[in-house]
């Protein structure tokens, strides 16, 4: 029996010039280093942030990110790695650290993006799953997320499907243009 959870993050309404206001602070974001974890909120729009400023291990991190209703979206970029990082929450879960997770992400009727998801429990405790994009199929990612109405992530275990309306096409592309 399969569930569905709506996941919503949001549908405020941005001209596309927008975009090019994030593509600098988003770029400088990569460049951000310090002894100390901290991000600063670069540019908000509806329920997504975008963000820059150093990990807690010190490493520059820069993304996009959505949390409503106790679920949470980001899509972050550690320093010069050659990958990308989504990390997913939903605060009903019950995930095992370091245990591995099938998952399957379709952006509107695009290809399946399939991965295989860490385990792990965010610094608040919340329960959450992380995977990687290579960097290379970020410009793939970029095309498809900015031009799609509906994001549906869905697990071989069991665990139930999230689903989400992505709001305005411009906003879901205003994030990701700047990485």
């Amino acid at each position: 029996r399969r569930h569905h959870y709506e996941f919503s993050w949001g549908g405020a309404i941005i001209m596309k010039q927008t975009s090019y206001l994030l593509a600098g602070p988003l770029a400088a974001c990569l460049t951000f280093s310090g002894l100390h974890a901290e991000t600063t909120v670069l540019i908000k729009s509806g329920s997504w942030e975008a963000f820059g400023g150093t990990s807690d291990s010190g490493t520059s991190v820069c993304g996009i990110s959505s949390s409503p209703e106790k679920k949470y979206f980001g899509l972050k970029q550690f320093g010069n790695r050659d990958t990308f990082t989504i990390q997913i929450s939903d605060k009903s879960w019950s995930i095992t650290d370091k245990s591995k997770y099938s998952v399957t992400m379709r952006l509107d009727r695009n290809r399946l993006w399939t991965a295989t998801a860490n385990g792990m429990h965010f610094k608040d405790g919340d329960p959450g799953l992380e995977y990687e994009i290579r960097r290379a199929e970020l410009r793939k990612f970029n095309k498809e997320f900015g031009s799609s109405d509906k994001l549906k992530i869905m697990f071989a275990n069991g665990m139930p499907n999230l689903e989400s309306r992505l709001g305005d096409r411009a906003q879901s592309e205003l994030g990701i243009r700047g990485l």
